[in-house]
C-alpha cells in the first residue's frame, strides 16, 4: 500500500532520501548513520522511556544474542534509548529488522507492519 507511512518509510530509507517515521510521543524511527555505515535507529526521547526500560533492554539482548544479533543498544547525548542495526544487504529484509528492534524495546503495540 504506497500510502502506508511505515512503507513510504522503508522506500525513503532504501533510496537514501530522509526518512523518520513517528511512531508515538518521543518514539521515532529514522535513518542513522554510524561512523560511514548507514542504518536504522529506533529512538526513545528520555522523557519516553519507562523506569527499567534500558535494563530491560539490555537483559534481552544478551540473553537472547541470536535473537537480536546486529542490534547495538546505547544512550545517545541526550540520554535517548537508541537502538542502532546497520542496513541489512537485502532491503527486504528492513521490515523484519524494524519489528525485530520494536520487540527488544518491548514496544510490540507500536509495531504494525504492512500486509500483516
Amino acid at each position: 500500500m504506497a500510502n502506508d507511512p511505515r512503507q513510504v518509510f522503508l522506500e525513503n530509507l532504501v533510496s537514501g532520501a530522509a526518512a523518520h517515521l513517528p511512531l508515538a510521543p518521543g518514539i521515532k524511527v529514522c535513518a542513522l548513520h554510524a561512523g560511514n555505515r548507514p542504518g536504522l535507529a529506533l529512538q526513545v526521547a528520555r522523557e519516553a522511556v519507562q523506569a527499567g526500560q534500558l535494563q530491560r533492554v539490555l537483559e534481552r539482548r544478551f540473553e537472547q544474542a541470536l535473537a537480536f544479533d546486529g542490534c547495538f543498544v546505547y544512550l545517545d547525548a541526550q540520554h535517548a534509548l537508541v537502538i542502532w542495526h546497520a542496513m541489512p544487504a537485502t532491503h527486504g529484509d528492513l521490515d523484519r529488522i524494524l519489528s525485530r528492534m520494536l520487540s527488544l524495546a518491548n514496544l510490540h503495540a507500536l509495531d504494525s507492519p504492512p500486509n500483516r
